[in-house]
């Protein structure tokens, strides 16, 4: 839901700071014209870039997910998955340094795990004892409720001295090998061992449902949320982001819509060192200058005394939203520092700035 959001809104500020001159959705709906003609161009290449960052955006949220995971244990803090914050900032013009708009999307309450691991099954060094002792146990109780399975073999073997005392008492009718006479002994011989093979034919199916059902699940698992479920629920919330920036631009300070001349859009995210993504480039040189720009505007959004508006960045307006999952308010965890200025803090969970490295460049003719 995050990266659903998060190109939601990056289509509104397109339209909204001028970028396009219909919304992104609208454009990927529209006929295309003139192929060779100098707009459509743009148009193409400006909806591929989005495309890509729509793909790339999913494994971001993914890959960041757990960088922050690995970030908590890493100071011994382990435990049961938790939430966490996210800071996208999506700055307009030539280069991050000469911005002509900032906005930043902040998600509280993102879920901070490590992917790719099972919660609902134990380790793989608990899991076969258990199953061995259950195989154990299945055995034992076989041999105890089942004690006639332990006659089959005694019967079968009772009755090979009968079947010889049968052959000791007829008379041999001659030495030579008779292909009459020799079938009816092994004759017998199977009829009398049908009822044992019956027996348990009857008997082995019995066990397999039973050692099938020893394994119950070991951890409760949540309902699994259908696609159906995920789609309205996806849907719902990029309505509500709609609807709260279109109430936002209806007040007198117009919200974020501006006219800005076409440029370009970079895309920045606030990670770890450890955060991994073929993407996303680091740029450590820009991290002081958007942490205080990122903080600045938090101040704005979770202070908002008058502090907060003397301390207001200089240089372009910073805009923005929080998307979170609670109605009382903004949590803790989405502002800034606490734990980078731990002295005993790994290099490795340092947050610094990454640039993705595709190019979003608006445009405005058509």
């Amino acid at each position: 839901m995050a990266a659903t959001l998060a190109m939601s809104f990056l289509g509104h500020i397109l339209f909204l700071k001028s970028q396009v001159p219909f919304p992104v959705m609208q454009l990927a709906r529209m006929p295309g014209g003139q192929s060779d003609s100098r707009a459509a161009k743009r148009r193409m290449e400006l909806l591929a870039a989005i495309d890509t960052l729509s793909s790339h955006m999913r494994t971001t949220f993914t890959a960041l997910s757990t960088a922050l995971a690995l970030r908590k244990t890493g100071t011994g803090e382990a435990g049961p998955p938790s939430t966490g914050a996210a800071h996208l900032a999506f700055v307009l013009g030539p280069s991050v340094g000469a911005a002509r708009a900032r906005i930043v999307y902040a998600v509280d309450g993102l879920d901070v795990r490590v992917w790719g691991e099972r919660d609902d099954l134990p380790g793989p060094s608990r899991r076969p004892r258990s199953e061995e002792s259950e195989e154990g146990e299945d055995e034992n109780s076989g041999s105890e409720e089942g004690p006639e399975g332990g006659r089959e073999e005694p019967e079968g073997d009772a009755e090979d001295p009968e079947a010889s005392e049968d052959d000791a008492l007829q008379p041999p009718v001659s030495r030579s090998p008779s292909p009459s006479p020799s079938p009816s002994p092994p004759t017998s011989h199977s009829h009398a061992a049908s009822p044992t093979r019956e027996l348990a034919e009857n008997i082995a199916p019995v066990a397999t449902p039973r050692r099938a059902n020893t394994y119950p699940p070991t951890a409760p698992r949540p309902p699994a949320q259908t696609y159906a479920e995920e789609q309205q629920a996806l849907r719902v919330a990029e309505r509500l982001l709609s609807r709260t920036l279109a109430n936002a631009c209806a007040e007198e300070s117009g919200g974020m819509s501006s006219e800005l001349a076409p440029t370009q859009t970079h895309v920045l995210l606030r990670a770890p060192r450890r955060f991994a993504h073929p993407a996303w480039i680091p740029r450590q040189n820009l991290t002081r200058s958007l942490e205080g720009m990122l903080q600045s505007f938090l101040d704005d959004v979770c202070v908002r005394d008058d502090a907060a508006q003397a301390r207001k960045s200089k240089g372009a307006k910073t805009e923005g939203v929080i998307v979170g999952c609670r109605r009382e308010g903004v949590s803790e965890g989405v502002r800034l520092g606490g734990r980078g200025d731990a002295e005993d803090e790994d290099e490795e969970d340092e947050m610094i700035w990454w640039v993705w490295d595709g190019k979003i460049v608006g445009f405005a003719d058509w």
